[in-house]
């Protein structure tokens, strides 16, 4: 039966009307299709937490597990190194990954990562000096010097254009154009109008393609999904304080305290003189002074179980999140786990995040860097991957260093790669390890020039006599 005015079927309607075989039990009522309380549960829509930008910045700045769903991600997508694999010149992925931190690149990513899972879009656009923003980015026109590095938006201080793309492509069908509000921050880029080439698009969760529509192209704010857990575990948590201060009560029996009440006047005075004369010597001598026919005694709270349903709430934040509980909250692991393998998988988890969102963002930035660095394009066959969050300990590190240096020698002795290339990879090995870094462009050239310099001749010094050698006789014997 609908509900009265509204046309539209009840929760329970819905449920009955959805779900059309299954399990079963009549006489139980057991099923989804009998008459219980499960049944009766279901899913609807409703006021999405997305939409309420101010709930959301008082969550992030109130709630310290909101700041830490929020931050960690990003924090741990940008925080591992960036292996870079070129045929270029020695020194060049040094310069290419400095300058990329000079900017504030590393920054500015994790920032538009954050907004991105806070609000469920947010941009990072790309300043060219001298370039007209609404127009498509040309990497190959930038000339020396003329980046500026990221300017961070979160999806409230700009508006998606209505014109979609239309180019075969992974971008086809999301805005072409976003328009900075004019009420962003009084900067001289309110009201511009930002080309698609030129933004790069982070959001928390992205949506099915019509609730995506409804959000303007946007996604979904990720504390959207956790929200009921997390309204569980601080009820629970707040609760749990409450408790303390119950947790140890006085109990006394006054004798005839009803018609004390009701009398009031000098014999309610004196009732209310008498304990607070008790609860002063209770706290300077530590006696209890009452009437012979009153009684006293006290109750304790026990806690046990409180800390396990705690414990349960935090682990469906964890799951909902996947953010294991050693890193979402600090927690020390349990049992027989070192938390490693957790760490393992989450790690995984956020290297697949880093190829989906990241990946994308900087084969974009360092195309811009090359130029703004050397005035040209990246080199035929540029590669870089993402290196594991696992930091190894001191005596791995000092393991691989040794593999390492073995292996390089063995390899330059074998005359598959050159002393200087060796010494190349050796130093690429300390952004690891930290050995080798003391090898510099000077070491790599000298080692350059030594293998480009002309082998001297070799002179048979077996095939002279000693008195051949002083006459000037020739090896075979003739003068």
């Amino acid at each position: 039966m609908g509900k009265q005015g509204t046309g539209r079927p009840s929760l329970r309607a819905l449920a009955r009307r959805s779900v059309c075989d299954g399990f079963a039990n009549f006489s139980a009522r057991l099923g989804l299709g009998q008459d219980n309380q499960l049944a009766n549960s279901g899913y609807a829509p409703c006021g999405y937490l997305s939409g309420n930008r101010q709930q959301l910045e008082d969550m992030y700045r109130t709630s310290w597990l909101v700041g830490r769903i929020v931050n960690v991600v990003a924090e741990d997508m940008v925080r591992g190194g960036i292996d870079i694999r070129a045929q270029w010149d020695a020194g060049k992925t040094d310069d290419l990954l400095r300058e990329y931190r000079r900017t504030g690149c590393p920054g500015r990513l994790s920032d538009a990562i954050k907004w991105g899972r806070l609000y469920g879009g947010a941009l990072a656009v790309i300043l060219i000096d001298g370039d007209d923003p609404s127009a498509p980015l040309d990497v190959e026109s930038i000339p020396r010097g003329a980046f500026r590095g990221l300017y961070v938006l979160d999806r409230g201080q700009v508006t998606p254009g209505t014109e979609l793309i239309r180019e075969l492509g992974p971008m086809m069908g999301y805005p072409a154009y976003y328009k900075i509000n004019t009420q962003s921050n009084g900067s001289e880029m309110d009201g511009v109008t930002i080309h698609h080439s030129r933004a790069l698009r982070f959001v928390g969760v992205e949506l099915p393609y019509q609730q995506r529509v409804s959000e303007q192209h946007w996604g979904a704010s990720v504390v959207e999904q956790v929200y009921d857990r997390m309204l569980a575990y601080d009820s629970a948590t707040h609760g749990s304080a409450n408790l303390l201060y119950k947790s140890f009560l006085r109990i006394i029996g006054v004798d005839g305290l009803r018609q004390i009440l009701a009398a009031g006047g000098k014999a309610e005075q004196a009732l209310v003189r008498q304990f607070e004369m008790i609860r002063q010597m209770q706290t300077n001598e530590g006696i209890t002074l009452l009437d012979k026919n009153d009684t006293f005694f006290t109750a304790g709270y026990s806690f046990a179980g409180v800390y396990d349903a705690m414990q349960a709430f935090a682990e469906q934040i964890s799951g909902a999140t996947g953010i294991p509980l050693v890193r979402l909250l600090g927690q020390s692991p349990k049992g027989f786990s070192s938390g490693e393998s957790d760490l393992r998988t989450y790690y995984d988890t956020i290297t697949t995040l880093w190829h989906d969102d990241l990946r994308p963002v900087l084969e974009v930035l360092f195309a811009v860097l090359a130029r703004n660095l050397w005035g040209e394009g990246l080199p035929d066959g540029f590669a870089f991957e993402c290196e594991s969050l696992m930091q190894p300990s001191e005596t791995d590190k000092a393991q691989i260093a040794t593999a390492d240096a073995q292996a390089v020698a063995a390899l330059t002795g074998g005359g598959i790669i050159t002393p200087s290339q060796g010494l190349a990879a050796l130093r690429d090995s300390a952004r690891l390890t930290g050995r080798f870094s003391s090898i510099t462009d000077a070491d790599i050239a000298r080692a350059e020039a030594a293998e480009q310099a002309p082998a001297l001749p070799t002179i048979r010094a077996a095939a002279f006599s000693p008195l051949e050698m002083g006459n000037g006789a020739e090896p075979d014997g003739t003068a």
